[in-house]
């Protein structure tokens, strides 16, 4: 079978290399699947003298070569099957191992930034509502304090009245009424 093959695709080859196909595109002992596929693409009522259960089969065998060629290759470059498989197979659990373990951190971390993203709102929330309760108290200390300017300038402005008022007088009895009144008002300062 495998030098049926093997002339069947020489024979082919030499065939087609008379309408266009180069040496560079022959590969191995025959077309690859790839040119095979377009030139009968491109003639579709060309004849190979392969029936299409041989192509199937020179397919298959030509795929299946392939991937045994790779895996040959992987095997035969170490020496020892059994330690490529199992360092393979510990390799990819290693690997599920790890993407778990990320995916794991990922959403710890997305919920640590959320808490954190709830605390810094409630936060800015009290900050707001501390510095609106300080502005209130200032405006009312200012107010109080105001006031109470004014009022101390007004209860000044009576006492340097009621002492006018003593000094105008010449009866020592009215005098001693108005210092008894600019005492009383002195005293309530006190």
């Amino acid at each position: 079978m495998k030098w049926t093959n093997l002339l069947l695709a020489v024979a082919f080859s030499s065939t087609l290399l008379a309408k266009g196909i180069l040496p560079c595109m022959v590969y191995r002992h025959g077309l690859t699947n790839e040119q095979m596929d377009d030139l009968l693409a491109r003639h579709p009522n060309g004849t190979v003298r392969v029936t299409a259960q041989d192509w199937r089969a020179m397919r298959y065998q030509l795929h299946r070569f392939d991937c045994m060629t790779n895996y040959v290759h992987l095997i035969g470059s170490t020496q020892d099957c059994e330690r490529v498989l199992l360092y393979l197979h510990d390799k990819a659990v290693e690997l599920t191992s790890a993407t778990n373990s990320f995916a794991r951190i990922r959403r710890e971390l997305e919920r640590a930034r959320d808490e954190a993203a709830e605390r810094a709102q409630e936060y800015a929330d009290a900050y707001a509502t501390a510095t609106n309760s300080l502005r209130a108290a200032i405006a009312d200390y200012t107010s109080a304090s105001n006031r109470a300017a004014r009022a101390e300038a007004r209860h000044n402005a009576i006492v340097s009245w009621a002492e006018e008022q003593r000094d105008k007088v010449i009866s020592p009895l009215t005098k001693a009424v108005w210092q008894a009144f600019i005492d009383r008002l002195k005293k309530e300062d006190e």
